[in-house]
């Protein structure tokens, strides 16, 4: 039994974007703007239990988060290939915009029944799924939801139930468990993200 449950899902309205089936880049159009590809990446490493990191299999640029505890997760619940830390989820760069991630079977087909994403053409369970880059706020909002619920479903199929940023130190005090690893991955995924958006500026303007 699957042990989170996603909410309904509405209809996503209007055609699909053109979407490439062989990568390295995969949503053609109907890209999200840089400032909502930002929201859906807080959105997507702001889950408890994660942290951010690169991808072991999403194409240059992408941003992914990571379990660093679980080297051998259960089929069909991560991204990476095994002898990797568990990746629930990755999004594109800001140059395509879709994400990867994994769902249970029944709900990975309603989602691309609704029209949010397609089923990842180099898919083997059946989890994995790339959802659409968002275009509006009502779509960013269902997206996002799809990230949180992809990241719960998949760390706790892997027995991860438990989220403590803190643990006791020998000397009995209370240390801060991996924070110089969240700090550095939370300032390279700042400074990327800062390029991005002034490349983005840039052409605009230009």
């Amino acid at each position: 039994m699957d042990v989170v449950m996603g909410a309904l899902l509405v209809q996503r309205t209007g055609r699909p974007p053109m979407m490439a089936l062989d990568g390295p880049a995969w949503q053609l159009d109907q890209r999200s703007v840089p400032t909502t590809w930002v929201a859906v990446w807080d959105a997507l490493r702001s889950g408890p239990g994660v942290i951010a990191g690169p991808s072991a299999l999403g194409a240059p640029g992408s941003r992914a988060v990571l379990v660093p505890s679980v080297i051998n997760p259960e089929p069909g619940t991560s991204l990476a290939p095994g002898g990797h830390a568990l990746e629930p989820a990755h999004l594109h760069s800001p140059a395509d915009t879709s994400m990867h991630v994994v769902l249970p079977a029944e709900r990975a087909a309603l989602v691309v029944a609704q029209g949010w994403g397609i089923a990842c053409p180099r898919a083997v369970h059946g989890t994995e799924v790339i959802l659409f880059g968002p275009r509006d706020e009502a779509e960013l909002d269902v997206v996002s939801a799809l990230a949180r619920e992809s990241v719960r479903w998949s760390l706790a199929r892997n027995g991860v139930t438990v989220f403590q940023r803190r643990a006791p130190a020998p000397d009995g005090s209370v240390a801060e468990v991996g924070a110089a690893v969240l700090a550095t991955a939370a300032l390279l995924a700042a400074s990327v993200v800062g390029d991005e958006l002034a490349d983005a500026e840039e052409q605009r303007a230009g």
